[in-house]
Order: structure tokens, then C-alpha cells, then sequence
């Protein structure tokens, strides 16, 4: 088989990238692992940049309500405490103005039909990646094998792309360095009836505790709780109650949807990883997402990246192939674009984990007064707004800005909303 691009992994950033590149009519081929989408019960947030790109893709408009929950305020409470800060995505340029709450599976499902739909595209499913097919000293494609079969299979390209997510088998094969840390963190992750009259996000902030209450579609929400990664087996041997007591006594108005939480079948747990691989091009190859930079989920922006990569991506695969050149020099463009924000977003995403994570008095009242002074202070306010929204390349808050929040600072300007 021989395609102009091949992609291996149709998640987040794969399925999209197929997307972008056969609605121009390349001759992309997109292969999977996987014979049916996992994690039927995940629930994200689509911020204001995936949604421009939804949107730039035709498919934003297709997301009905039994597939997306807008919600506008993010409210942060501390836990046995007073709310501290709550964070208006009214502040933003419409109609870019929300966060949609997404049942993943749903609108993923939407894309891979839009890109099975298209007649320069291939979506091939239960292909395991097998390695690289190298001719003449240059990469020429992929072997992939199917998971019951022991006969592999060439599909040769002028590209490849891994997609293929954290642990990128592509990204291995390619010899591309790259570190991998695994969070001490993770969350335990279940679907609830949504109390009535619930339509803001909180966001419980403790000593060594976090809990964040999603409205999510269909009259649902979503509830995630972190725990120690490396502890789940022991946390689920105390028992389903006293998960459920310790999440009501938190939040009292969960009680009765808790009641539905019958199993810790029922409840998924949600590792947290960070990748950053030196290079993302070589010649005749790339690595987008989290085969790339997946980022820790405070950050609220591993999906968002990836789709964004995608369509920098498709933009640059574009010029390669009018020019015929897919050197590693050519393909820099995708990296260089792409680079900053990332950063910047590992960056904050591991500083909001040294503090939102913290059980230690001093960086949980840091952590508070920090909160606190962005609830007094629009500007910095609708600075870390834009960070979330995936709407900035550069640190929302300086030092200064930090001297402030915490209240060491005067700001004359804490009443101005800066432009974008």
C-alpha cells in the first residue's frame, strides 16, 4: 500500500491531523491499535482553541447536548473553606467565550466518521506498529501487524507521523531522545447524576486533596479525585463508602448522586504523564502530541496541543508536498511554531502541580492567597484565563504579577482586562 502520509494513532491529535490533511486532498492513511474506542466513560474539556479548530473542520456545529456541556464558571473552593476564586470565561472574545465539557467517545467518534467519510483517506483499526520501513537510508513508511495475525504488513509514505501517544513506539523507533515522567499524582475519574441547578465547575483545593465536579452532557457530571498513583490498589482496598463518604463530606451536595456509585467498576483512574522529547522532526518523520510533550492535566491542554500540532502540521505538510522536500530541515517549521506554547504550558502545568497538589501548610496557603488575590484582580484574572483557554504563547503571570496576587504588590491596573 502506498500512501503520500501515514499516521500512527487516531486519538486526539492522529484522527485530526487525517482529517485536516484529506479535507485538501492528500492521500493520508491513518492506523490504529485499537478495534474500538477506549474509555467509554472519559469526559474533557474542550477549551476555546480546540474549539476554533472543531469549528475550522466543520464539525463543531455537529456536537449536539448529548455530546458537549458548555459552561462558562470555574468556581475554586477550599476544602472545609470559603470559595476563593471563580474564573468567568465570559471575560473572552465571543463565541469563544466558554469551555465545552465533552463526552470524549462522542466527539471522537464524530471525527474518525468525518475522516472515514472522505475519499483520500484510509482509517485502518487493530494495526499494531511494528517499526520503521527504511530504504536507501530513508524512512519510506511503516510495518504494522494485525493484533490476531502473525503476517506483518508494509504501508509505505512519503511521511510518518506518531501519534501514538506518551509511551510512542514511533518515537522510539525513530532514535528521537526524549524524557518520561510519571507523575506522583493521578485521579480516580467516575460519571454522576448531576445535581439540580448545577451548571459551574468546582474545583476543591485541600491539603494533599483535590476534587473537581464537571457539569458534563445529558444531564451528568463528572467527578475527579486525585490519588497517589502508585497507591490505587490500596486506596480501593478501604472500600467504595469510604470513597463515597469522603467526596460528600467534601461537597454535601453530591450525597445522592453518589448513590448511583455502586462498584469501583464504575470508577476509571486517569494516570498523569509528562514527555519531552528533544527533537519532534527527522527526516521523513514526525511525533505529535503526546508522543511529543504530553503535559500534566492542570494544565487542561494535552488534547488541545495535540489538535493544534495537527493543524500546524497540516499546514507544513502541505509546503513539503508542493516542494517534494520532507527533510528534517523542512519540517522544522511544524517544530519551531509549535515549540513555545508547549513549553510554556509543561511549565505552568508543573507549577500548578507544586502547589494545587501541595499537603504542606505553607504552599497551601501560598496556593490560596494566590487564589484569593486573583479573585480581587481582573487582570491577572483573564491572564491565567487565556493560558487555560489555550489563547497565549507566553507565562500569564510574571513575577511581579505573582508579588501581586499575593498581595506584596499594589496593581494599578488590577480593574483593565489586557487585549489578547
Amino acid at each position: 500500500m502506498r500512501h503520500e502520509v501515514i499516521v500512527v494513532g487516531a486519538g486526539g491529535g492522529g484522527a485530526i491531523l487525517g482529517l485536516a490533511l484529506a479535507l485538501q486532498g492528500v492521500h493520508v492513511c491513518v492506523v490504529e491499535r485499537e478495534l474500538t474506542l477506549p474509555n467509554p466513560s472519559r469526559v474533557e474539556t474542550i477549551q476555546p482553541n480546540g474549539q476554533q479548530i472543531l469549528h475550522r473542520l466543520g464539525l463543531l456545529d455537529a456536537l449536539g447536548a448529548e455530546a458537549v456541556q458548555p459552561v462558562r464558571r470555574f468556581d475554586f473552593i477550599q476544602i472545609d473553606g470559603p470559595r476563593l476564586c471563580s474564573v468567568d470565561y465570559g471575560m473572552l472574545p465571543p463565541p469563544w467565550n466558554q469551555a465545552l465539557v465533552a463526552q470524549s467517545n462522542k466527539v471522537h467518534q464524530l471525527i474518525l466518521d468525518r475522516l472515514s467519510a472522505q475519499p483520500t483517506a484510509e482509517l485502518l483499526r487493530g494495526l499494531e506498529f511494528q517499526g520503521l520501513i527504511q530504504r536507501h537510508g530513508s524512512i519510506s513508511g511503516v510495518v504494522v501487524r494485525r493484533r490476531d495475525q502473525k503476517e506483518a504488513v508494509e504501508i509505505e509514505a512519503s511521511l510518518v507521523v506518531g501519534a501514538d501517544g506518551a509511551t510512542s513506539l514511533v518515537r522510539q523507533a525513530l532514535g528521537l531522545p526524549a524524557k518520561l515522567h510519571r507523575y506522583r499524582h493521578g485521579y480516580l475519574i467516575a460519571q454522576l447524576p448531576r445535581p439540580s441547578g448545577m451548571d459551574r465547575a468546582r474545583y476543591y483545593v485541600g491539603q494533599g486533596e483535590l476534587l473537581g465536579l464537571f457539569p458534563s452532557p445529558e444531564d451528568r457530571l463528572v467527578a475527579l479525585y486525585m490519588i497517589e498513583a502508585s497507591g490505587v490498589n490500596d486506596f480501593k482496598a478501604r472500600g467504595l463508602d469510604s470513597f463515597k463518604q469522603r467526596l460528600a463530606a467534601i461537597d454535601p451536595a453530591m450525597r445522592i448522586p453518589l448513590e448511583s456509585l455502586t462498584a469501583w467498576e464504575q470508577v476509571g483512574f486517569l494516570p498523569a504523564f509528562r514527555v519531552r522529547a528533544e527533537r519532534w522532526v527527522t527526516d521523513g518523520a514526525v511525533v505529535i502530541g503526546d508522543a511529543a510533550h504530553a503535559m500534566n492535566p492542570h494544565a487542561s491542554q494535552g488534547r488541545m496541543q495535540a489538535m493544534m500540532d495537527a493543524m500546524v502540521l497540516a499546514d507544513v505538510i502541505m509546503k513539503c508536498r508542493n516542494t517534494r522536500d520532507w527533510s528534517a530541515m523542512a519540517l522544522s517549521e511544524y517544530e519551531s511554531a509549535r515549540r513555545p506554547q508547549v513549553t510554556m504550558l509543561q511549565a505552568l502545568a508543573d507549577e500548578q502541580t507544586i502547589f494545587w497538589n501541595a499537603s504542606d501548610p505553607l504552599r497551601c496557603y501560598l496556593r490560596n492567597r494566590v487564589f484569593r488575590g486573583m479573585e480581587r484582580n481582573a487582570r491577572l484574572r483573564y491572564q491565567a484565563l487565556t493560558a487555560t483557554a489555550g489563547l497565549r504563547t507566553t507565562p500569564p503571570l510574571t513575577w511581579l504579577d505573582k508579588l501581586m496576587a499575593v498581595g506584596l504588590l499594589p496593581d494599578p491596573h488590577a480593574n483593565e482586562v489586557p487585549p489578547l
